[in-house]
């Protein structure tokens, strides 16, 4: 089969830098099959991504009004130790358990203890540690629930 080649446009520095890789390495394909497979390659790597981004979207684990999405790390300190629990799928797993976040905290320290107080959330592709208070804080829900008072239920 005859291919059919026609102009792709691609800045010089990117065509004198692939002409030179080729010398380089002695590569002995046409540029349009280098070309042909990077540009294919790189649509495939595209797709794969943006379903996995799609899908984590999907996945993950609510805890009332704060929704943990697949790959996020819970951390719990209890006596300077520090124990991980983490959200695969839509469920939240520590030591290899399927727990709740009360239960997390609850079997760590033996006693019953207030999770949104004592969790910290690291997101997935985050570095940041976060307060699970802070974010509960931060939701809709629980800013209509604080401005709530006795006598005024509609505020």
């Amino acid at each position: 089969m005859t291919k059919v080649l026609f102009s792709l446009p691609a800045s010089l520095e990117t065509y004198q830098g692939l002409g030179n890789f080729m010398y380089t390495h002695g590569l002995k394909q046409e540029m349009f099959e280098i070309v042909d497979e990077a540009i294919n390659a790189w649509m495939e790597g595209f797709v794969t991504a943006q379903s996995r981004r799609s899908a984590s979207t999907l996945d993950g684990y609510q805890w009332k009004n704060v929704f943990l999405p697949d790959g996020t790390t819970l951390r719990n300190v209890y006596k300077r130790t520090s124990d991980l629990a983490h959200v695969e799928g839509r469920e939240l797993l520590f030591e290899g358990k399927c727990v709740s976040p009360a239960q997390f905290v609850n079997r760590v320290g033996g006693a019953f203890r207030n999770a949104w107080a004592t969790i910290w959330i690291r997101f997935p592709n985050e570095g940041e540690w976060k307060q699970a208070m802070s974010l509960r804080k931060k939701t809709p829900r629980f800013k209509r629930k604080q401005g709530r008072t006795r006598g005024n239920k509609s505020a």
